[in-house]
Order: C-alpha cells, then sequence, then structure tokens
C-alpha cells in the first residue's frame, strides 16, 4: 500500500482568520513583522567584511607613525638647529588618539557587519559638503543614512538615482559599499554610515 504524502511541516506562525468586527491581534502580524532582506551569500559577503580589518589595520599604522613622529620630534628638538621641530610634535598628540579611535570605530564596524551580513539595495547620496546623507533602498525597507566622520567621503554619482550598493552593521556601526570610489571606477568603495532617523524632506 503506497503511502500518501502528508503536508508539511513549517515553522511559520499561523494567522487567525479575520473576524468581521473583531480588531486585529498581533499574532495577525507575525508574519510581515518577521520578514527579514536576504543577505549576501557568505562566499561574497565575507571578503568583502574582511576588507574592513584592512582599514583598522592602516588606522594603527597611522597611529604608530605618529608616535614614532613624537618621539624623534623630542629626540632631535634637543639640538638647538633642530628646536623648530619641538611645535611640530604638537601634531602628532592629536594623530596618536584620534588614529587609534579610528582603528577601534572600524573593528567595531567590522564586528557589526559580521553579525548582520551584507544586504543589496540601492542608494541616492544627497547633496552635500563632506557628510551627505544617503538615502537606502532595499527590496521591502527604506533607511536614510548619515555619513560618519572619514577619510572616506560618500562618493558623488552626477546624474544617476539609486546606485546599486552593499549594506552591513547596525545603529551606529553601519557601512555602505559603493560600487567604485571617489578617484578610482574599478574598486569598492566603502563609506561609514550611521542610521538616523527620516525626515519628511
Amino acid at each position: 500500500m503506497k503511502l500518501g504524502r502528508g503536508k508539511k511541516k513549517t515553522d511559520r506562525p499561523r494567522r487567525r482568520p479575520r473576524v468581521a468586527g473583531r480588531p486585529p491581534f498581533a499574532e495577525d502580524h507575525d508574519f510581515t513583522e518577521s520578514f527579514e532582506a536576504p543577505t549576501v551569500h557568505e562566499e561574497v559577503a565575507n571578503p568583502l567584511i574582511e576588507k574592513l580589518s584592512l582599514l583598522e589595520q592602516r588606522a594603527a599604522a597611522w597611529a604608530v607613525f605618529w608616535i614614532a613622529y613624537f618621539v624623534v620630534c623630542q629626540i632631535v628638538s634637543e639640538d638647538r638647529r633642530f628646536e623648530v621641530l619641538a611645535p611640530l610634535s604638537l601634531a602628532a598628540v592629536y594623530g596618536i588618539p584620534a588614529c587609534l579611535y579610528a582603528a577601534w570605530l572600524w573593528k567595531s564596524r567590522r564586528r557589526s557587519a559580521e553579525k548582520t551580513g551584507l544586504r543589496e539595495a540601492t542608494a541616492t547620496v544627497r547633496p552635500g559638503w563632506l557628510y551627505p546623507r544617503i538615502d537606502v533602498y532595499l527590496e521591502r525597507d527604506y533607511k536614510l543614512l548619515q555619513t560618519r566622520r572619514s577619510l572616506r567621503i560618500a562618493p558623488r554619482f552626477k546624474g544617476l538615482q539609486k546606485v546599486p550598493v552593499f549594506i552591513g552593521g547596525e545603529d551606529t556601526d553601519m557601512i555602505v559599499i559603493f560600487p567604485r570610489g571617489r578617484f578610482s571606477k574599478d574598486t569598492l568603495y566603502t563609506v561609514p554610515v550611521k542610521e538616523i532617523e527620516p525626515d519628511t524632506a
């Protein structure tokens, strides 16, 4: 006797049938609220996320440079012929903590992106000077992002709207990966961003 195939069980929560006059329950929206935008496959996402460690290492290397620069200036300035270098060492006083902080931020962004993965989206960079806002459109979602203070400024795409990008991370530790940078058109370009409340403009 051939057994019939039963219905395939799923973990999807069942929705209550709507009854006239009954207000909707929270369970009615379980399915829609649990929807998550599809993420990029790990084989593609992982190498892109790992490249964030290069930015972290670069910032740490600059911190080492400023430390060495400060030490050299202090040693050389003992000679009267090089006393002019003493004031220049003040640049290292600001450069060392700034680079260490940048390295910590890139590390935090990398961990956040590893947690969420990358998602495909389209983005439009709004007009702005250094830190413009970015409209990001996902499959069923919209986010307004603010670029963070960094040397990696969001590139301009004149005449183009909704450029394909990857986004990753959450809250203040997010990244947007553009298809090209400010100067190079053949390499991906990562910009640090944070999510802000959408405006009505």
